[in-house]
């Protein structure tokens, strides 16, 4: 049966919930990264992917060049807590040269580890221009042995023509984390193990549209996990939904359709989806991507759920007030990727993100006492005054956590990072 999905969201002093949310999304950032991605940069000319290792982020990029030989790799941003983002600091972490032609690029960050899928969606089998590799993620040297050769071609899945797109696999009940790798034109999830990069059983998670086995499809994009292992793809233009059953199978071995967007383009690449659990649960977070210029659906989509069954929860336009009370532009285009993840939180004290709020923190607040210091505004509203110390006191010896949803957002010529703070209220 056809669902047909509607999504509505409203702003409300930078957040965006619903009637009856528990779970806001806190503008913070809003990040221009254009620079670090030009025509013909080190890394690509597009932003693709985000990772993020509790404190410092790593961008993906692709190339949109018509040549199976240009630049690619990862740039990493340090300090990305920071409430002052000029204390960020970025580096050129990993550069190799793969196919262009708009083929992506994925990265997953895993126990001090990138694991970064290049060229993909070419079909040259080549590792001079497709594959999986592994990188060590503060020198971004490769792992010349993972996976015998250090690089997991198309042909080492199963003889795969092309793969399309990597993400962490919990492993079924938490069992154990390995890297799931999406080939185009298979019904199947591949894994690797994330040490040695050899391969893992495979899932057979066949997309069928009636859910009975019939109408399937192979038209892979990309997937994500919930905590428990069960399978979220968007395929075509669609998202499918696989219950795991074991380590190495899901539900009569195919995954069935639970959203249909009839009116999307499903030749296109980064169509993505994010797989989120909070306190007070569970959301989808997902772009669209209609191939229209004059009917670009240029926004985040939030439903809320578990399993099989999702509502609209919210959107995110990208225009939602920033903690000083600024307004960035709205979301311009339809290219989105997403991560998210737990971290210091500078916003209840911890203004030097060591993960506690202690005498450091006091005195840094005291040092700048007065002054317009954006890395000590703990409510960032322009000036470090008694609002932030006493911030500091009431938190004083706490350990304040908070959760993130990293929001990479381009195009040809732009490419921007937004931070939203996820709070349960």
């Amino acid at each position: 049966m056809k669902r047909a999905l509607w999504v509505s969201g409203f702003a409300l002093a930078g957040a965006l919930v619903s009637a009856s949310a528990q779970v806001s999304f806190t503008h913070l950032k809003s990040v221009d990264l254009s620079s670090y991605f030009p025509a013909g940069g080190q890394q690509g000319d597009l932003a693709s992917d985000v990772a993020f290792d509790g404190a410092n982020l790593y961008v993906a990029g692709m190339s949109t060049a018509n040549s199976t030989a240009e630049s690619v790799g990862v740039l990493k941003i340090s300090n990305v807590l920071s409430l002052d983002v000029n204390s960020w600091s970025y580096a050129p972490l990993i550069t190799l040269t793969q196919a262009g032609q708009s083929r992506s690029t994925y990265v997953v960050y895993k126990d001090g580890f990138l694991y970064l899928g290049t060229g993909l969606g070419d079909g040259s089998n080549n590792a001079a221009q497709t594959g999986v590799r592994k990188y060590d993620a503060q020198t971004g040297a490769q792992i010349s042995g993972w996976n015998g050769t250090g690089v997991v071609l198309p042909s080492d899945l199963s003889n795969s023509s092309r793969a399309e797109c990597i993400e962490i696999d919990p492993g079924y009940q938490s069992s154990g984390q390995s890297l799931a790798v999406l080939a185009r034109g298979r019904g199947i999830t591949f894994r690797r193990a994330f040490d040695t990069g050899n391969a893992l059983p495979n899932i057979l998670s066949l997309p069928s549209r009636d859910c009975q086995g019939g109408q399937t499809t192979t038209g892979m994009r990309d997937i994500t996990f919930s905590p428990e292992g069960d399978l979220y793809m968007r395929v075509d233009n669609s998202i499918f939904y696989a219950p795991r059953t074991a380590d190495n199978t899901v539900q009569d071995g195919r995954a069935c359709r639970i959203f249909d967007f009839d009116t999307d383009n499903p030749f296109q690449v980064l169509i993505n989806i994010h797989y989120l659990r909070t306190s007070a649960g569970d959301f989808l977070i997902y772009n669209r991507r209609t191939g229209d210029a004059n009917n670009r659906l240029n926004k985040v989509f939030i439903a809320s759920g578990s399993g099989a069954t999702w509502t609209p929860y919210a959107e995110l336009a990208g225009d939602e007030p920033l903690p000083n009370g600024s307004a960035p532009d709205a979301y311009g285009f339809d290219i989105f990727n997403f991560t998210s993840g737990f971290g210091p939180d500078p916003s209840q004290g911890d203004v030097n993100l060591d993960g506690v709020v202690d005498d450091a923190d006091l005195l840094a607040i005291l040092f700048e006492f007065g002054s317009s210091n954006a890395a000590v505004d703990v409510n960032s509203d322009g000036v470090v005054d008694d609002a932030d110390l006493l911030t500091v006191l009431f938190n004083f010896g706490s350990s304040p956590q908070a959760q993130y949803l990293f929001v990479l957002h381009s195009n040809l010529s732009n490419d921007r990072l937004d931070i939203y703070r996820v709070d349960v209220n």
